[in-house]
């Protein structure tokens, strides 16, 4: 049975009830009023014969009368009762229970594959809350959605490239249009080291932003980590001309040393990719919080690209290819490691030029020791 159906039946029970037992209580009053009056009024209007026995007989029919209107008036109210309660029964039934039937309709529609569905809202009760949060729901999973058809369009592009290239290499080769030489050879294995790579990527990426990334914190100094990602990088700023600032305070924090190196490294490699003559390293404490920033003075990150530069395969400028700007993981893997260490991430532009990127982690409650391997890392 449909709840429309139960709720008019519920109503009709209801008044049907209702009206019984008031029509029971009157019909109980009643009868005892008339035997009140039989048992103790009529004995003494007899004894007192003031009533001759004509004038008794038209009481008793009088009596008889009045309690058949009663009847039919109490009949006629249950029936009233009745009719009133399935007009406004229905009528409430069809009000409360039309929002499910649109949402169930809306529902229906969507798990049909209509992602465009929604359920029309009217009012503010419980049932339009409902509908509300449907909307919200279908809202988010659309998005959720097309943003994974996105996320599998860029890697099917990302893995195109490499593949064809390995693909006409080793053609050529069964061809003997080229011969194996080292220099072919050397090609072929940059190509397969660019695939695991990317694999590597996309698997540390999927593990972070699904929560299954391992992490193995230990106290570390912010600003020694830099220091020693800073000299993993000189050689390349040097051969690029490019000058490595330093202005490193102290700034501990509880973090899993290798994942927060790995932030740094591609932070640093996609400032060095954009910085004209200088890239800088600083770090300090702030409000509870262990906190570094990376910045260039390149040309800085275009308005409507910085709410997206953190997004897989995102690339601010459409002309660098893969060999000169990345795979376009290093910075979605940078934010999806520091949400997993309960932190944050921003990017924004310098008032002099340049971009910069900051980032935030929960600091730690006391500093490490003096031979913490943390700081080592």
């Amino acid at each position: 049975m449909k709840l429309a159906s139960r709720l008019v039946l519920a109503f009709t029970l209801v008044a049907l009830f209702a009206s019984g037992v008031t029509a029971a209580l009157v019909w109980q009053a009643q009868q005892q009023q008339v035997h009140h009056f039989l048992d103790h009024e009529l004995p003494r209007i007899i004894a007192k014969g003031t009533h001759p026995p004509g004038k008794r007989y038209r009481f008793f029919e009088n009596q008889r009368r009045l309690l058949a209107r009663l009847r039919q008036a109490n009949l006629r109210a249950a029936l009233i009762a009745l009719l009133v309660a399935l007009g406004v029964g229905g009528a409430l039934a069809w009000r409360m229970t039309r929002p499910v039937s649109e949402l169930t309709r809306a529902a229906r529609r969507y798990a049909e594959g209509d992602r465009d569905a929604r359920a029309r809202v009217s009012g503010r009760d419980e049932l339009a809350e409902l509908a509300r949060a449907f909307n919200e729901l279908a809202e988010r999973l659309q998005i959720e959605e097309e943003r994974e058809r996105r996320r599998v369009a860029d890697i099917a592009h990302e893995l195109r490239t490499p593949l064809q290239v390995l693909k006409g290499e080793l053609e050529a080769l069964a061809d003997g249009v080229l011969d194996p030489d080292r220099e072919t050879l050397e090609r072929l294995v940059e190509e397969v080291d660019h695939l695991a790579l990317l694999v590597e990527d996309l698997r540390l990426l999927s593990l972070a932003e699904s929560g299954g990334l391992v992490l193995q914190p230990a106290p570390c100094d912010l600003a020694g980590l830099l220091t020693k990602s800073a000299g993993a990088f000189a050689a390349r700023a040097a051969a690029r001309g490019i000058e490595l600032e330093l202005d490193l305070k102290p700034a501990f924090a509880q973090v899993d040393p290798a994942r927060m190196r790995q932030v740094a490294f591609n932070l640093i490699d996609n400032a060095l990719r954009h910085a004209h003559g200088r890239v800088r390293l600083s770090s300090g404490a702030k409000e509870g919080q262990a906190c570094f920033e990376v910045a260039d003075d390149g040309p800085g990150i275009p308005a409507e690209d910085l709410p997206r530069i953190f997004d897989r395969f995102y690339r601010a400028d459409p002309a660098r290819s893969r060999g000169s700007g990345g795979s376009g993981l290093g910075l979605a893997i940078a934010r999806a490691i520091v949400l997993a260490h309960g932190g944050e991430v921003q990017a924004s532009n310098l008032p002099g030029g340049g971009a910069a990127v900051s980032v935030c982690v929960p600091a730690a409650e006391s500093a490490p020791g003096p031979h913490s391997g943390a700081l080592s890392a």
